[in-house]
């Protein structure tokens, strides 16, 4: 395992929900350095689809080295919402969040793309670049969060006319973002 503590947990994380078959894909900070800027993040946010079942064998199998509640994982698997699991070694956070029913959250797990992280490093699911900025775009509606912004903002610059900007204008009028894209797209000079 590479000696980067941000790669060990996701890799132990998602080892977990690869042996539960849980559908996820790595979002947040992660993903958006990935696709563009670089960003510091102090945790891992990872959306997925889960069952009570599923969410047992997660609780089970992680491994002792993470906090985490088991009748948490069982709620969010049932009601939805955010589970946290801690990883006591680094002090590490992985956000485990299950998402809600909808068009736009069922392309968020058809259009996950496995990533390596790094040259030589691991391949986990990952959102695409287009759905790290509408995530982004969406959690920042009612915030108006500088660091969201700036995310989308240097993902947008980095991925540039390469992107699906016919998806993104398509799932944006669904979400009612196009102003924001607009605004995001004149920004980076799309």
């Amino acid at each position: 395992m590479p000696d980067d503590p941000l790669i060990d947990v996701i890799h132990a994380t998602v080892d977990v929900l690869d042996r539960a078959a849980v559908p996820y894909a790595i979002t947040g900070s992660v993903a958006s350095t990935l696709h563009g800027e670089p960003f510091q993040s102090q945790d891992v946010d990872i959306v997925l689809r889960m069952t009570v079942p599923q969410a047992r064998q997660i609780a089970e199998e992680l491994p002792q080295r993470f906090y985490r509640s088991a009748e948490r994982l069982e709620h969010v698997a049932e009601s939805g919402g955010i589970a946290n699991l801690i990883d006591t070694d680094s002090g590490l956070k992985v956000d485990l969040s299950v998402l809600e029913a909808g068009a736009f959250y069922d392309s968020i797990v058809a259009r996950r793309e496995l990533l390596k992280y790094g040259p030589d490093g691991p391949a986990f699911y990952t959102v695409t670049a287009e759905d790290i900025i509408l995530m982004k775009l969406l959690w920042r509606k009612d915030t108006r969060s500088a660091k969201q912004w700036e995310n989308a903002l240097g993902v947008a610059r980095v991925q540039g006319a390469g992107m699906d900007w016919d998806y993104l204008f398509e799932q944006a009028r669904m979400l009612g973002l196009e102003e924001d894209l607009r605004q995001l797209r004149d920004e980076a000079r799309v």
